[in-house]
C-alpha cells in the first residue's frame, strides 16, 4: 500500500475550489472565529450545517460550551477579513479587533456585515474526526445578498468569479 504524503494530500484537497467562510461563537461576553473552509449543508429537513474546526483551537470547545455558532460567507473582496481570522495565536477577547464589522441574529454569535450570507446555528451535535470536531448546526437563521460575488479559496490563493462564472 502506497502512503500519502502530506503535500499530496494538501494538493489534491486543495484542487476544491471552496467558498470561504467564517465561524464564530459568543460565550460569556466574549468572541472568537476562525477561518474554515470545510463547510457543507448536512440536511434540508431539519435543517443542518455541518463545520469541521481543528481541535487545538479555541472554538470547537467554546462551540461545545455555548451551544451555538454562526457562519459567514465571505464576499469578493473580504481577504482581508479571512486573513485577519486565518491568523494564529489569537485569543477570545471582548470584540474582534479586525477592520470589519459584526452583526448578530438569534444566538447572539457574530456574523461579518457584508458578507454574501450568514447562518445562525444552535449546535445540533459535536462529533469527533481524526484531530478535528464536527459541529453539525441547526440553522436558525439564515440571510443572503444574491448582487454580491463570492470569495473563493483554490490552490492557496484567493480568487473572485464575475456574474458570469468567469475567473476575475
Amino acid at each position: 500500500m502506497t502512503s500519502v504524503t502530506p503535500e499530496d494530500f494538501k494538493g489534491a484537497l486543495g484542487s476544491w475550489a471552496s467558498g470561504v467562510t467564517i465561524v464564530t461563537t459568543k460565550l460569556d461576553g466574549l468572541v472568537y472565529g476562525i477561518t474554515v473552509s470545510s463547510f457543507s449543508s448536512l440536511s434540508m429537513e431539519p435543517r443542518l450545517i455541518l463545520v469541521s474546526l481543528q481541535d487545538s483551537n479555541h472554538l470547537p470547545h467554546m462551540i461545545r460550551k455555548s451551544k451555538h455558532f454562526g457562519v459567514s460567507i465571505l464576499a469578493a473582496g473580504q481577504e482581508g477579513v479571512s486573513a485577519y481570522f486565518s491568523t494564529s495565536g489569537r485569543d477570545p477577547a471582548t470584540a474582534f479587533d479586525g477592520e470589519f464589522a459584526t452583526e448578530s441574529m438569534r444566538t447572539g454569535s457574530p456574523l461579518i456585515s457584508g458578507a454574501i450570507a450568514q447562518i445562525d446555528c444552535e449546535l445540533e451535535e459535536a462529533v469527533p474526526g481524526g484531530d478535528h470536531t464536527i459541529a453539525i448546526g441547526r440553522v436558525v437563521g439564515a440571510t443572503f445578498d444574491a448582487t454580491r460575488l463570492p470569495l473563493v479559496y483554490f490552490r492557496r490563493a484567493y480568487r473572485a468569479l464575475n456574474m458570469d462564472g468567469q475567473w476575475q
